[in-house]
């Protein structure tokens, strides 16, 4: 259960404003995404008004979710974005929990006066708001929030649309349920969004089975030429360069999933996928088992994420952030086995 008071205010926020401002993550995923949509249409269903804004574009590879057209980015309109800021009652952030993980959009929340309300399950949050939801023990963002709408007894809302980008946020943020996904109460929520109409078999070739022939050209070339060891550890590295990217016609979003692809080999326990991008370098990096990869990404890189899947970003040339990711992940895997007694 939620707690009681916590909840009770998110009633009273939600039931006495109008207008809603929902915020997620840069480079938003399908949990970020899907959340945010299915706030979006539950409080629309309420009879409220809502608009999401994204710090950034939103990646095309998600356009099928549902409200995606809708959305605006602050980068492009942020004249549009502050207009619609200033006159909302209530804003409220969604999977993430630091403001430098939403650019310079976060600049704009600090000066907002009204209503914050945080809907999270990332590890050590650093927001100021009014309403406070966060819980790095919950699967996704989009099963929280799944919680956080029936317990204010709001499930009535719960549409085909809402159910349908619920689902896809706590697909996406498992891997198709493969990890982060120990919790029992998870599965009774699948259970009730399937039984809401969602089309799991849709849902699941819209994530898994929706790449376009470049993506996958892409994925054969990290795979075989920008793959490789760390020596004599299970420890595996996938960089890929600004011109690697261009010479695929690399679109955002292109690369989605492919850091778990060398986690499918018996001999890797961790992989790590780092993006240069033009004004900085995006690792993104996965484990199996109990190897903690938030807790690396934390402490070396100032990011975060969960158990097995976590992510981070570097201010410097590609070549500095896989050396240094290289250095300090060894000497953290080493210090992991040793407490292991393995």
């Amino acid at each position: 259960m939620l707690d009681k008071k916590t909840i009770e205010h998110f009633c009273q926020v939600i039931d006495n404003n109008s207008r809603f401002v929902l915020v997620c993550h840069t480079n938003p995923d399908g949990d970020a995404l899907g959340s945010t949509l299915a706030l979006r249409q539950l409080l629309l269903n309420m009879g409220k008004q809502a608009s999401v804004i994204t710090p950034d574009l939103a990646p095309s590879f998600y356009s099928w979710i549902k409200g995606y057209k809708t959305t605006k980015a602050y980068e492009r309109e942020s004249e549009a974005c502050d207009k619609i800021i200033d006159e909302a009652d209530v804003v409220i952030m969604m999977d993430f929990n630091a403001l430098d993980r939403i650019k310079t959009l976060g600049d704009k929340l600090l000066k907002f006066t009204r209503t914050k309300i945080l809907i999270d399950h990332h590890i050590e949050p650093k927001v100021d708001v009014d309403v406070f939801f966060s819980d790095p023990t919950e699967s996704a963002t989009c099963s929280y929030l799944y919680r956080i709408i029936t317990e204010a007894g709001y499930a009535q809302y719960i549409t085909i649309d809402v159910a349908t980008n619920l689902y896809t946020g706590i697909i996406t943020d498992t891997g198709g349920l493969s990890y982060n996904s120990s919790n029992p109460e998870l599965y009774y929520i699948v259970a009730d969004l399937l039984k809401r109409g969602v089309d799991k078999t849709w849902v699941h070739e819209k994530i898994f089975n929706n790449k376009h022939l470049r993506q996958l050209r892409l994925l054969g070339f990290a795979l075989s030429k920008r793959l490789y060891r760390i020596p004599n550890t299970p420890l595996t590295v996938m960089a890929l360069s600004i011109e690697d990217l261009e010479r695929f016609n690399y679109n955002t979003g292109d690369t989605e999933g492919f850091v778990n692809y060398p986690l499918q080999s018996r001999d890797v326990k961790a992989n790590v996928l780092i993006l240069e991008r033009p004004d900085s370098v995006k690792l993104s990096i996965r484990s199996k088992g109990d190897f903690p990869v938030n807790e690396f990404a934390s402490k070396y890189f100032g990011g975060g994420g969960h158990l097995n899947a976590a992510g981070c970003t570097f201010h410097g040339s590609l070549q500095d952030a896989e050396s240094l990711y290289k250095e300090n992940m060894l000497k953290f895997y080493n210090e992991w086995v040793a407490k292991q007694g393995k």
